[in-house]
């Protein structure tokens, strides 16, 4: 047998063990990444041009055989780009940019295809169109605009400047990330002793030794983990130490800062600017966002800045006075005035704690792991009617990931479920959910879906349990939302299920939503008990942190606004003949939208991955247009039970369970009864109603 052929059929991403099932990851090497690429894209390939010379009459079989081959390409894909972000190392990373590259020029050479163009085209005007259901109806027409949206329209010259800026910019995307994350990685704070740590309660000491100690170092040791940057802003009292680890967290990948000029992402964002603005103008778009908005919700530029801006007006005058009394309440502390961008978290909580009398350390005891991971369980259970079972047996890429199945009523398995919740030198920072394979239909069966749920938590020291702060809480509720609806599909065609080709500012919605079950009752009273004899949190204290949910909220709204409008703003104005220097335009918007201040060698931008490392471009509004969406409909959960499985059971059925099968809005309503209403978003911020 040739070498070759031997070679590839040990391949992992190839060859799985049995057909459809999960990943093999220990088995998987980066060398395995490009000879399977090689061969699924080749197969992808023969395949198409087979099916085309067979001058068939185009119908559903082809659009069904390319659900194969991408599929296959997809399962071979996903736990390559999962380990590129849970367990990076050089030569990973080398082997998944150059298997992206080549997804990339695939893709490219699929969309602008005439005969695969033409195939689809014909087959939307022909009769047997009209016979599908339209789960695949819409999948043909969702076809159909992506190959308009990827110039299949433009001569050929212009397809070829299409491919060299898509690949570009993709190669510009990867590379803005590798620089957050060397960058991330490249600065730690060692000391000896504990005295320079002063305000840091036990459980966050015990996290700074944990990290050391993960290091192969005694004492303690401070990085730019999400953790332990968190830890320092919040509760460190010496002020100069929060200064210089804020320096270094905003200054990540700039020309600022302790490693400034070396990981500088600045030129990245000026050319990703600006081939975004050339990609968009080349399809006939006025600018980016317009382009983007093509696969969104929201139908014009206006719109989100009319949502962006109403909201910013409501918000900046509450937000204003809640600053006003921080910096009161600081002053009568003896705070240095005015406060500084370092300050801030410290005297919040220091505020947060006298006028509410709550502080994390007061709250994580009752937040171990394990007791809300039940919770998570139970929500699972009682809304949805899905049992999660956890299989000890399964094997990953790391020790402390656990695999759950998620089983209906009688017990058959339907879904399953990665968990992996730790910080980790070699992990990408931040909390996310992604695809491991899609439900799709089979000769016999189906194909399970299989997802991804990645945190960044403190993990266990010494005998010190995992404790989680309560917005730690939230992002795994937010995330397993995220999971579920990828999990709870009813959709056999993966174009369409779970969240593919949801519209990007939909997407947010069961994430959104899922958060509003970890302020209720049944949830604090019945999970959140003490991690040392398994005490209920107090009543008093349970009423202290449901007040804490609407305290100085209007303050993390205009920063996500500052956000949102600066994103859109990039890309709607931008100008070929005089770009906007990025920071400029950053400024602008927080002179009109921020209330606290930051310094001028603040380069948050440079470390801004939702939109140059991630699927965010144009798109950071889609936060704040999901929460809309979300507090409408818990809306119906406080109307007819937040527990109710009659609600929840609407919710699968309505949004969950239909993915991309018919357009986010018409899911909304048929789930609602009407359209979106603001007064919840407001109202959930304490904001003031829009008058009628």
């Amino acid at each position: 047998m040739d070498i070759l052929k031997l070679k590839l059929m040990r391949n992992p991403l190839l060859d799985p063990g049995q057909p459809y099932s999960l990943p093999d990851f220990p088995a998987i090497a980066p060398d395995h990444v490009l000879p399977a690429l090689d061969v699924l894209l080749q197969d992808y390939r023969l395949g198409i041009e087979q099916w085309l010379d067979g001058a068939a009459e185009p119908g559903w079989s082809m659009v069904e055989s390319e659900i194969t081959w991408a599929d296959a390409l997809s399962r071979a894909w996903s736990p390559v780009s999962h380990l590129n972000s849970v367990t990076d190392s050089d030569e990973l990373r080398k082997a998944y940019n150059a298997g992206l590259e080549k997804l990339t020029e695939h893709e490219s050479w699929r969309q602008q295809h005439p005969g695969i163009y033409e195939a689809y085209r014909d087959f939307r005007k022909s009769a047997g169109f009209d016979h599908l259901d339209s789960a695949r109806q819409r999948i043909v027409e969702l076809e159909l605009r992506d190959f308009h949206l990827a110039g299949v329209d433009l001569p050929a010259q212009e397809q070829e400047k299409y491919r060299e800026l898509v690949m570009r910019l993709s190669k510009l995307g990867s590379r803005f990330s590798e620089n957050v994350q060397d960058a991330t990685h490249a600065w730690t704070l060692h000391f000896d002793n504990a005295a320079p740590l002063k305000g840091l309660p036990d459980s966050e000491l015990n996290l700074l030794k944990g990290i050391a100690r993960s290091q192969g170092q005694d004492g303690w040791l401070i990085n730019l983990s999400a953790p332990s940057f968190h830890a320092v802003m919040t509760h460190a009292d010496d002020r100069d130490l929060r200064r210089k680890i804020y320096r270094a967290y905003v200054t990540r990948a700039s020309d600022q800062g302790p490693a400034a000029g070396q990981w500088d992402n600045m030129l990245l964002i000026e050319e990703m600017l600006s081939l975004r603005h050339r990609l968009a103008k080349l399809l006939g778009f006025e600018n980016y966002v317009e382009y983007a908005l093509a696969r969104r919700m929201a139908d014009t530029p206006e719109s989100i800045l009319s949502f962006l801006n109403g909201l910013a007006g409501r918000a900046r005058t509450a937000a204003q006075k809640q600053y006003r009394e921080l910096l009161d309440f600081a002053a009568g502390g003896g705070a240095r005035l005015p406060l500084e961008a370092w300050d801030i978290a410290y005297w919040s909580e220091r505020f947060r704690q006298a006028e509410l009398r709550l502080s994390d350390e007061e709250l994580k005891p009752y937040f171990g792991l394990e007791q809300m991971l039940e919770a998570l369980l139970h929500t699972s259970q009682e809304v949805f009617g899905v049992q999660m079972v956890w299989d000890e047996s399964m094997v990953s890429w790391h020790p402390d990931v656990r695999f759950y199945w998620l089983e209906d009523q009688t017990g058959e398995r339907f879904a399953g479920l990665f968990m992996d919740l730790f910080v980790r030198k070699e992990k990408r920072g931040g909390a996310w959910m992604d695809v491991c394979q899609s439900r799709r239909r089979l000769e016999k069966g189906s194909q399970l879906p299989v997802a991804y749920l990645t945190c960044n938590f403190a993990p266990p020291s010494g005998e010190q349990p995992c404790l989680m702060t309560h917005d730690d809480v939230q992002t795994l509720f937010h995330e397993f939302g995220h999971c579920l609806h990828h999990l709870l599909t009813r959709i056999d065609w993966p174009q369409v299920n779970g969240l593919n080709n949801v519209e990007w500012d939909a997407v947010e919605l069961p994430s959104q939503l899922l958060e509003n079950w970890c302020w209720e009752e049944e949830i604090l009273g019945r999970y959140a008990r003490h991690y040392k004899d398994g005490s209920p949190m107090p009543d008093e204290l349970k009423d202290r942190l449901l007040k804490s949910r609407t305290f100085h909220k209007a303050l993390f709204l205009v920063r996500q606004l500052e956000y949102a409008i600066c994103d859109i703003r990039l890309h709607l104005e931008y100008d070929p003949e005089t770009p906007a220097n990025p920071l400029q335009v950053l400024d602008q918007v927080r002179e009109k939208v921020a209330v606290v201040p930051v310094p001028e060698w603040n380069r948050f931008l440079n470390s801004f991955g939702h939109i140059f490392g991630g699927g965010y471009a144009a798109g950071y509004y889609s936060y704040l247009w999901a929460e809309q969406l979300a507090a409408d409909a818990w809306g119906r959960f406080r109307e007819d039970g937040v527990f109710g499985r009659e609600t929840g059971k609407a919710l699968r059925d309505e949004i969950l369970a239909v993915g991309a099968s018919r357009t986010a809005m018409e899911s909304f309503v048929a789930f609602r009864g009407r359209p979106p209403e603001a007064g919840p978003l407001l109202e959930s911020y304490g904001l003031p109603q829009e008058q009628r």
